[in-house]
């Protein structure tokens, strides 16, 4: 049963919305696809949030020469949706996601039991390969020719690939894996205990040659021409003079704090971690020198105990660095507990992030 063309937009479009809602993707992350014929499709165009996707932005794809129609470039991972459809004739709705439990149940590199009717007893996991490469895609494709009865697959250090033969299918089994992922890391993680105070360094945003600071619910306006300012508002204003960004949050995730408080520098266990965040994510005292080093080429800094410093060139940008370092440090706890888990390499990592700052980030939206 393929979609006429105009359902499978219309259905692209609304699963894309739906899974925003459920946490299950964030602004331009994953790739959504509905079957229109035996060899085509239609995706998501690449670098567009879900939130402002139309279905005219939508591209139709040749699933046998990747090639497209229109103006508009389609996901860069369209190979792994033409290999789906193309080896399983049953499905009509791909959902690529990097949804949170998911990835970090990837990082383990191994089959997740799944305890759920959808899942079919095994969720099987596809070996590393940087995103949009041929590895990549070789290694989806590996899966999904080796276990012909599963729905749902983990991509290493990547995200998740669900499956459907339509789009509340494939909807559905995203959930159930982000259920199950969920229980697994549970299983194996304790609360973590934090520190009896945890300082709040608050939230700004620059406002040309001053910034609007932001703790619990007292709001003041500082001007970057301050020579004597708070300890927090000084934290805020070294970041802005040294031109490193334009908003700043403060992180007191339960997880982030438990990783700050180790002293050591975080190394991305997800690849989109070391895209937006850093190829590492230093440590630094709440001083304002040693946070503008530790910033240098990142956009995270982790202060021993109390979490982290999260900045971007807009709010929108640090509430992105801030989600997606909460889910890089649970990954780095998961690891802890769980054996076989390990790190992106380092050149992964800089390559990474080097695309994501000169090409991904300018395109986006």
């Amino acid at each position: 049963m393929a979609y006429t063309e105009r359902e499978a937009r219309k259905l692209v479009v609304e699963a894309g919305r739906r899974l925003l809602e459920r946490g299950l993707v964030a602004r331009t992350w994953g790739n959504i696809s509905a079957r229109v014929s035996d060899t085509h499709f239609i995706i998501t165009p690449s670098g567009m949030a879900y939130d402002t996707m139309t279905e005219d932005h939508l591209v139709l794809v040749d699933g046998r020469d990747g090639s497209y129609q229109g103006e508009r470039k389609p996901s860069s991972e369209r190979g792994i949706h033409a290999d789906a459809y193309r080896l399983r004739p049953e499905v009509n709705f791909v959902i690529h996601t990097h949804q949170d439990m998911a990835s970090v149940c990837s990082t383990a590199g191994r089959d997740l039991t799944a305890d759920h009717p959808l899942l079919g007893g095994r969720v099987p996991c596809a070996a590393y390969g940087l995103p949009s490469s041929k590895a990549l895609r070789r290694a989806a494709e590996r899966v999904v020719a080796g276990y012909p009865d599963s729905p749902a697959f983990l991509l290493r250090s990547h995200g998740a690939l669900c499956l459907g033969r339509d789009m509340e299918d494939a909807f559905a089994v995203s959930a159930a894996l982000e259920e199950v992922c969920a229980r697994q890391i549970q299983s194996v993680l304790d609360t973590p205990s934090l520190p009896a105070r945890i300082p709040d360094y608050g939230e700004s945003v620059l406002e040309g040659d001053a910034f609007r600071l932001m703790i619990g619910e007292r709001e003041r306006i500082f001007s970057l021409d301050e020579a004597r300012l708070p300890p927090a508002a000084a934290l805020h204003a070294a970041i802005y003079r040294a031109g490193l960004g334009k908003a700043v949050l403060h992180v007191r995730d339960r997880d982030v704090i438990a990783v700050s408080a180790s002293r050591r520098p975080l190394r991305p266990m997800v690849d989109d971690l070391a895209q937006i965040a850093g190829a590492d994510v230093r440590w630094a005292p709440p001083v304002p020198g040693r946070v503008v080093r530790a910033l240098r080429g990142r956009n995270a800094v982790l202060l021993p105990g109390a979490g982290a410093l999260c900045v971007g060139p807009d709010r929108e940008e640090a509430e992105a660095v801030s989600h997606l370092l909460k889910k890089g440090c649970l990954a780095r706890r998961f690891a802890d507990a769980v054996p076989g888990c390990r790190p992106l390499n380092r050149m992964d990592a800089l390559f990474q992030r080097a695309f994501y700052v000169t090409q991904y980030a300018k395109r986006k939206g």
